[in-house]
């Protein structure tokens, strides 16, 4: 494929006169015909790299994503730039779902989006029918045990993928895998020799501070003085819905403007709350982990997480949700003694309900002592003496981690860290 014609689709359907770092050399793999594994950081531009191909690919390009939200909002913007896509979810009747599958095997529809869930039913022999040539799986460390975000449905994939007629280019696509997960990925969805590509890990526009708390009024007071110094939109990260609401209500009450979004809100409020913030009706959203994935807002300018994830993948996965548009942007995480605490049950409680369930014992401690390795890695972050940036891009094997001994982007190398 000339790349003329990769760089004048790129003008047409998307308005971009270049490629972000790295995704050029990943739309070229696939174009090859090289299964491919792609690791890029929240804001790297992914679904570039699986529908542009999809343009210049013959037949459908099938993507597999766990997200419906993600889904229609990329089916959204695609139709608008008059590209045939469509998707298969829970969210469509019957009849709706009858006739996206009819359109797709008449050719129809070049990108057609479906969760894992669909991927594993009786669905998979109506997949026979099209003519399917390539298959990007989003999140795809979905796949992995070692990952962050385990789920069993992804584990059906390979399977799938190798009933179909004529096996297509297929895949993977994730924002946050270490080296032992990028492995276990390409083994469970029988990647044949794969062009493996990690790229853009390091974002310059963002900093990274850490800031310790004493106690839950302390944490509360940082928060507001953080919303109240930075530019906004933003969103702030807590682990359980009903601080969600309190600090939300806390926030609202100092006159910032900020709802909470958490599972436990109707769907309705839920699109309501997330539109306001999409179109700048709202400066802060206050956020358990079910909001983010996937939403398309570029300009968010801070990301706050009151309290420490359990994994560094899924704190860089959230942090990297600020900045995208490429312009200075700032992530702080706040932490405690009791933010290990609270996690360290959570991974206790995780492995006992396991082991009820029947999951044999050495995979439940397998699991649990994996958890356990990932908190550490957590700790080290926030505790650490050096640049925190360096410690992340180590931390996913990036290689220009060696150019980092004073990125000026973190409270360490700005001398922030107290």
């Amino acid at each position: 494929m000339k790349e003329n014609t990769i760089n004048s689709l790129l003008k047409r359907y998307y308005k971009f006169n270049q490629f972000r770092p790295g995704q050029e050399e990943i739309i070229q793999s696939i174009l090859d015909g090289r299964d491919t594994l792609a690791v890029m950081p929240t804001g790297g531009g992914k679904s570039l790299c699986y529908q542009l191909p999809a343009l210049i690919l013959e037949g459908i390009t099938l993507v597999i994503s766990p997200l419906i939200a993600l889904m229609k909002d990329q089916v959204d913007v695609l139709r608008k730039r008059k590209i045939l896509a469509s998707f298969i979810n829970s969210s469509l009747t019957e009849k709706e779902v009858k006739k996206t599958i009819g359109e797709a095997i008449n050719g129809k529809i070049k990108i057609l989006y479906i969760a894992p869930e669909r991927f594993n039913s009786d669905f998979s022999s109506i997949l026979q029918e099209m003519p399917i040539n390539f298959v990007a799986i989003d999140e795809a460390h979905c796949v992995s045990t070692w990952g962050h975000d385990f789920r069993p449905d992804y584990r059906v994939i390979k399977e799938r993928i190798d009933s179909l007629p004529k096996r297509p280019i297929v895949a993977g696509f994730t924002a946050t895998a270490t080296p032992e997960v990028r492995d276990d990925i390409a083994e469970r969805l029988g990647l044949k020799n794969p062009q493996i590509f990690i790229r853009g890990f390091d974002r310059p526009n963002l900093r990274f501070l850490t800031c310790g708390w004493m106690d839950e009024f302390s944490r509360d007071s940082e928060v507001l003085r953080l919303v109240k110094s930075l530019p906004k939109p933003g969103i702030v990260y807590v682990g359980k819905r009903d601080k969600a609401e309190e600090l939300a209500a806390f926030l609202t009450g100092a006159g910032i403007s900020a709802l909470p979004y958490h599972a436990g809100l109707k769907t309705d409020d839920r699109t309501v709350i997330q539109e306001a913030f999409m179109k700048d009706k709202l400066s802060v959203i206050v956020a358990t982990i079910a909001f983010g994935m996937g939403i398309d807002k570029s300009d968010v300018r801070f990301v706050i997480h009151a309290g420490m994830p359990g994994t560094l993948e899924r704190y860089y996965q959230e942090a990297g949700r600020a900045g995208r548009d490429s312009k200075p942007a700032t992530c702080v995480l706040l932490h405690s003694g009791a933010d290990s605490a609270l996690q360290n049950y959570f991974i206790r409680k995780s492995y006992e309900d396991s082991v009820e369930r029947g999951k044999p014992e050495e995979e439940a401690c397998r699991v649990r002592d994996l958890k356990y390795h990932k908190l550490k890695q957590v700790e080290k972050y926030v505790m650490a003496n050096s640049c925190k940036r360096k410690i992340i891009l180590d931390y996913f094997g990036d290689e220009s981690s060696d150019k980092h001994d004073n990125c000026q982007g973190c409270d360490y190398c700005l001398g922030l860290r107290k």
